[in-house]
């Protein structure tokens, strides 16, 4: 079967649509994608074929733009058009972001069935407007099936392979080694996102003086390319003479080998972080994005939070005084962090990319 997934922007978007194409392995997957986006880079590298459609978002604080989007949009579409006529598809994909939008409207144009799958717990503009077309939706979190009506399918967010056969007892053993860590500490991951979050960055180095002194913990932090080899040094300073390990990166590749050495993360509430975090069973400290204007990311954290699986720590109240009190609660509770970790995997949804595949393959009929 010939397969168009369309969706990028952000690596939330391209991470679960990648899941999905290694879960369709015996199917012709291409991606349509922009070469701005995050997909521009992880889907070649990932092997598949991506094909550029030229489409941008409106500005909303310029009403302006929309004549200049519109008219693009359009174009857009007569593009995504060629491809699906090139490509012989049979079914396309809608996985979020700008482009997803104007791919899906070219399947609806050639008579083509198309399915939605929304990461975030609320629907983005993108799906919103393809929402009524489409022959299946596929949603994250049980939440939001009110949203979709009869079409709507709980399947989870997919996530990619390596993290859903994690072996934490081998994984662990290659973590130690890959970050020079400890195994007689516990471990504090700490993480925002490929460019980091400031807030958590900052709250997380104070560590580096809370717990200076500290040879039961280490902390490994990923802080994003652009602000590592700053971090590398001030946490040096910080430490001085300190009895803590405290190591920085600027990006991990393999998240699997951050999650396996990990006892508790500190992290925002994205959806792939979700997701990720509760295939692994890893309990967690989620500070929410606070910008979003709806919430996602709190409401992501407090699903967790209700399954007992992490603490809800507001952006504003993220200081290294209380991080550093919360983490040394849980770290210093074994059975507290047991029941998270099978919080976490209660929730989690280790087959999403199996579902959600399964859902293209019948709405392809």
């Amino acid at each position: 079967m010939n397969v168009v997934i369309a969706g990028g922007g952000t690596a939330g978007h391209v991470n679960p649509a990648l899941a999905l194409a290694r879960a369709m392995s015996t199917d012709e997957i291409t991606f349509a994608g922009t070469e701005r986006g995050a997909e521009a880079t992880l889907i070649p590298e990932a092997g598949y074929p991506l094909e550029i459609i030229e489409v941008r978002g409106f500005d909303r604080s310029r009403p302006t733009s929309i004549i200049p989007t519109g008219v693009q949009a359009l174009r857009a579409t007569r593009q995504a058009i060629t491809l699906l006529r090139r490509t012989n598809a049979e079914v396309v994909v809608g996985m979020g972001g700008y482009v997803s939008l104007p791919a899906c409207i070219a399947a609806r144009r050639l008579r083509l069935p198309v399915v939605l799958h929304e990461q975030n717990i609320v629907f983005g503009l993108a799906n919103r407007v393809c929402r009524p077309f489409a022959r299946a939706i596929g949603v994250s979190f049980r939440d939001t099936l009110h949203q979709v009506g009869r079409k709507g399918v709980f399947v989870g967010n997919p996530v990619g392979p390596e993290i859903v056969d994690i072996d934490r007892d081998r994984d662990r053993k290659r973590a130690y080694e890959r970050f020079d860590l400890d195994p007689e500490r516990q471990t504090l991951l700490v993480f925002g996102g490929s460019q980091g979050a400031q807030r958590i960055n900052e709250a997380a180095l104070g560590l580096a003086s809370e717990w200076a002194e500290r040879d039961d913990v280490q902390v490994l932090h990923i802080a994003g390319r652009l602000q590592a080899e700053t971090f590398v040094e001030q946490a040096r300073q910080r430490l001085g003479s300190g009895k803590l390990l405290y190591r920085v990166e600027g990006y991990v590749d393999a998240m699997v080998l951050a999650y396996a050495v990990a006892d508790l993360a500190l992290c925002r509430g994205g959806a792939t972080t979700v997701a990720e975090l509760s295939v692994v069973g890893l309990p967690s400290i989620v500070v929410p994005y606070p910008y979003h204007r709806d919430r996602q990311q709190e409401r992501h954290g407090r699903v967790l939070e209700r399954a007992g699986a992490a603490l809800v720590l507001p952006d504003e109240d993220t200081t290294q005084e209380r991080v550093a009190a919360l983490a040394s609660e849980l770290l210093a509770d074994d059975g507290r962090l047991k029941d998270m970790s099978e919080a976490a995997l209660s929730v989690g949804r280790p087959q999403a990319a199996t579902e959600l595949a399964r859902l293209v393959r019948e709405a392809a009929g």
